[in-house]
């Protein structure tokens, strides 16, 4: 009886085991972390074409934008502000393959702030002292009102002093200029990130820095 009762307590915890290892798999294929060379090297699409399709389906402005690859799909993700008074931001994911949507929410912006607070924390985050000499965030209104050139118009703007694969951009204030910040990879073999940096008022280049690909 007591053989009996280990072996089924030893069944029990091996499926335990195995449970928690499926789970913990599921959870790891949500969202793949992949280098920024893998992630351009997949992408069948351009930024500049994955935004034209978002902004058809929400018209706005473009608050940020990020290929990445979630829920083993490799997207386009775009956070879209309808207009200067909105309260809701749109996010929009547009697919790197195909360019077709795969998914369109609504998000209160205090929300969408929080969520981006906690993921950065989930990926242990930490303020660089870069980030830290910025000045204090400013309201998304703010940011909005100080734009005068279209999201494509910035991407041109930028890929023509770095020519290249965009990975990422952001609508930010820094140093006293509203910018559009944008990462771009010059090509597969390159072992550094150019960031270029749009003034979205003026439509010339704010600045421009090199970061090596970790």
């Amino acid at each position: 009886m007591v053989k009996k009762n280990f072996l089924t307590t030893g069944l029990v915890l091996v499926l335990v085991i195995l449970t928690l290892s499926f789970v913990g798999s599921l959870s790891a294929q949500k969202v793949e972390k992949l280098s920024p060379k893998m992630l351009a090297s997949q992408a069948k699409i351009k930024m500049e074409e994955a935004a034209a399709t978002a902004l058809k389906e929400a018209p706005g402005y473009v608050l940020k934008a990020e290929l990445e690859k979630e829920k083993g799909k490799l997207i386009y993700s775009f956070d879209i502000l309808p207009s200067a008074t909105s309260q809701k931001i749109t996010e929009v994911q547009i697919e790197a393959i195909t360019g077709q949507v795969v998914s369109k929410a609504e998000e209160n912006i205090s929300g969408k702030e929080e969520e981006e607070k906690e993921e950065a924390e989930e990926k242990g985050e930490k303020k660089s002292e870069e980030k830290a000499e910025k000045e204090e965030e400013p309201e998304v209104k703010e940011l909005i009102s100080a734009v005068r050139i279209t999201f494509d118009q910035a991407i041109k703007i930028a890929r023509q002093e770095s020519p290249g694969f965009v990975l990422s951009a952001e609508l930010e204030k820094e140093k006293g200029q509203v910018i559009y910040s944008f990462d771009i990879l010059p090509d597969l073999n390159s072992q550094e990130i150019n960031e270029i940096q749009v003034n979205v008022t003026t439509g010339k280049i704010a600045a421009k820095e090199k970061e090596k690909i970790k």
